[in-house]
């Protein structure tokens, strides 16, 4: 996924929760934006993942819902080409991601994979999907599959004993990320695909982040048309940055692309939803 997925999944369970479940996932993030000794990222998650199982079963399939549909914007387009390529000559496909298995799972199911990841169920023994103990249960994996071949696909540095113990390697990552993991694997390794989510591509057209979601690819009439009743949107302008973008605004600088770019970071996403929310829905002001 181009997008953060637990990221998504907080955003949901914010966005569908009434005052009590929004206090609660308040008090698990509290103690991670204060900065305090809790755990980092997997405290956060242990935290947020208690709050979410002691919510009601129909309330957490609507998030898990919900969450699935935002994931199915920002799936990569090439790596379910080569995913499509690989099942085509009978490879089995396994998603291994720390992200909780509450939706983890289906989103394996909905591209045809089997699945390990993070426990959504908190117990003494829960422990993160990550780093080391993600190499572990991969190389089980394996070796109950009697697999012959492992090849590795990650955007991220933390995969990277994964990487080093795979047969072959994808990394989507920009150029200087794909290059700084390159160096880390060292020189003896096997040759590592690239797919790099930020350049320009022949043949695209312009991507807008819109009502935090990605639209593309677009031509210029298209792109007039959506400017023409929306200003609260980030038009992509390449390596990886998006700018905002108005109706009057020049669209000389959008940067063309047939798949869709990685996404802005969560502050820029952020302000420009607040914005949208206090000009537009609250004040009334469309234009």
């Amino acid at each position: 996924m181009l997008d953060n997925s637990f990221h998504l999944f907080m955003a949901r369970f914010w966005a569908l929760g009434d005052a009590a479940q929004r206090f609660a996932l308040v008090r698990a993030l509290a103690p991670r934006l204060l900065g305090r000794l809790t755990g980092g990222h997997a405290g956060l998650k242990r935290r947020v993942l208690v709050h979410f199982g002691r919510q009601p079963a129909p309330w957490q399939a609507m998030v898990v819902q919900s969450v699935l549909a935002l994931c199915q914007h920002t799936l990569s387009d090439p790596i379910r080409r080569i995913l499509a390529a690989w099942q085509a000559t009978g490879a089995q496909v396994v998603l291994a991601t720390a992200a909780p298995d509450v939706y983890a799972r289906a989103l394996a199911a909905q591209i045809g994979a089997d699945c390990v990841a993070t426990s959504s169920h908190v117990g003494p023994e829960w422990c993160e999907l990550h780093g080391p103990a993600k190499l572990r249960r991969c190389q089980a994996l394996a070796a109950q599959m009697a697999a012959s071949q492992v090849v590795m696909i990650t955007d991220h540095p933390d995969d990277l004993p994964l990487l080093a113990w795979a047969d072959d390697g994808v990394i989507q990552a920009d150029p200087a990320q794909f290059a700084q993991m390159a160096r880390t694997l060292g020189a003896d390794r096997c040759a590592l695909t690239h797919i790099d989510p930020t350049a320009p591509q022949e043949g695209g057209g312009a991507w807008l982040w819109l009502d935090d979601r990605p639209r593309g690819p677009l031509d210029d009439w298209e792109l007039r048309t959506i400017l023409s009743k929306h200003r609260h949107a980030l038009l992509y302008v390449g390596q990886g940055r998006w700018q905002r973008i108005g109706p009057r605004q020049s669209r000389a600088h959008a940067v063309p692309r047939r798949d869709c770019p990685v996404p802005p970071q969560t502050s820029q996403r952020l302000r420009t939803h607040i914005r949208r929310r206090i000009i537009r829905d609250w004040l009334g002001i469309f234009h």
